[in-house]
């Protein structure tokens, strides 16, 4: 089966549990360990800093197996750094075994080592935050060459490649840059805003050091629609992703908006969240989250401890109500049935 009929059975899932109000997983994110090579500054979770140990290869089998029974086409390998991971090639391995489409961000540095492997993937998404003196800043010296020598090898071996860039207060004047460096390795571009990043201790949340002024997001943004109307097809996000962070009601610093909270902006459009309904993340200690943006702010299942779908089953009655978290967006728009994120979504997988 191609990967475009995958796509499309699942999302036929989920148009049904849409009609039939049952919560049918798209996507299942997975971090399968918390190791990493790199000390970006404003890591969301600190992941270099802590012990956890990696999810064992047969742990993440069950994890697979139960979530593709509850509907789920789609894995994402994260981490940390995921390529670090022990058994990789096992996973990948046995996620693609189940005709599963499978993913992985990295920053690039093993790749050279896992090139088999990558061919077997349907993407590989590469985090690069703009030119050496730009990126080398916030995400370690040496690492821009390492990234754009992984585009270039999955240029060469013409396989699926994302560019993923996080706007921080170093980068903001760079996006036409970024956008450059993706179309000169045929790679489309994923932006990221901040997100709240765990704190030394790893036991509070707060505000990077590297988020920008409110103004200065606001002015990157609406470059970058100026950049997705010229050229669409170069853009992971969709218009309305876009401008739902162009038009954030309050300040980025406020990440997320519970029911009470956006209740107070009656004229914000406000995209619906379908985290822990369509789409869920596991953390590197087995628990459930909705999403990404509520690792440590959600008492969350753990599926290391209890049965998998009782997990699931658990996560759909969190409060978080709106988001500018621009991949969990776009998933929240292609579950809400929104013709352009649907239409951009088909435009940009390189789906065969």
């Amino acid at each position: 089966m191609t990967e475009l009929k995958k796509i499309v059975q699942g999302g036929l899932k989920v148009l049904a549990g849409k009609v039939l109000k049952r919560n049918i997983p798209f996507e299942i994110n997975i971090h399968i360990t918390d190791k990493c090579n790199m000390h970006c500054t404003y890591c969301y979770s600190n992941f270099y800093k802590r012990k956890t140990p990696e999810i064992p290869k047969e742990r993440i089998f069950a994890i697979v197996d139960a979530f593709q029974e509850l509907g789920a086409v789609e894995v994402s390998l994260i981490g940390g750094e995921p390529l670090i991971h022990s058994q990789f090639d096992a996973i990948v391995d046995y996620i693609k075994s189940r005709g599963l489409f499978c993913s992985a961000v990295t920053n690039g540095w093993y790749l050279p080592r896992h090139m088999d492997t990558a061919r077997k993937l349907d993407m590989v998404c590469v985090s690069l935050d703009g030119p050496r003196e730009i990126n080398d800043i916030t995400r370690g010296e040496g690492s821009h060459q390492k990234a754009v020598a992984a585009l270039e090898l999955l240029q060469q071996a013409g396989i699926n490649r994302q560019l993923r860039c996080t706007l921080q207060k170093h980068n903001l004047h760079a996006v036409e840059q970024v956008l450059e460096i993706g179309e000169r390795y045929g790679a489309n571009v994923n932006f990221g805003l901040l997100f709240p990043q765990s704190s030394d201790a790893g036991d509070s949340k707060i505000v990077s050091g590297d988020t920008p002024q409110d103004t200065a997001y606001k002015d990157a943004l609406r470059r970058i629609i100026a950049m997705k109307r010229a050229n669409p097809a170069r853009f992971f996000n969709s218009m309305r992703n876009f401008e739902n962070a162009l038009n954030w009601p309050t300040s980025y610093q406020k990440f997320f908006l519970n029911r009470a909270e956006l209740r107070q902006y009656p004229h914000f459009r406000a995209v619906p969240c379908y985290g822990g309904r369509t789409f869920a993340t596991i953390d590197t200690d087995g628990r459930l989250y909705p999403c990404t943006n509520l690792i440590g702010f959600y008492d969350a299942p753990n599926v290391l401890e209890m049965d998998i779908k009782e997990a699931w089953h658990r996560i759909k009655d969190h409060d978080c109500s709106a988001c500018f978290y621009l991949s969990s967006v776009e998933k929240n728009l292609i579950s809400d049935l929104d013709p352009g994120a649907i239409l951009n979504f088909f435009r940009v997988k390189r789906l065969r």
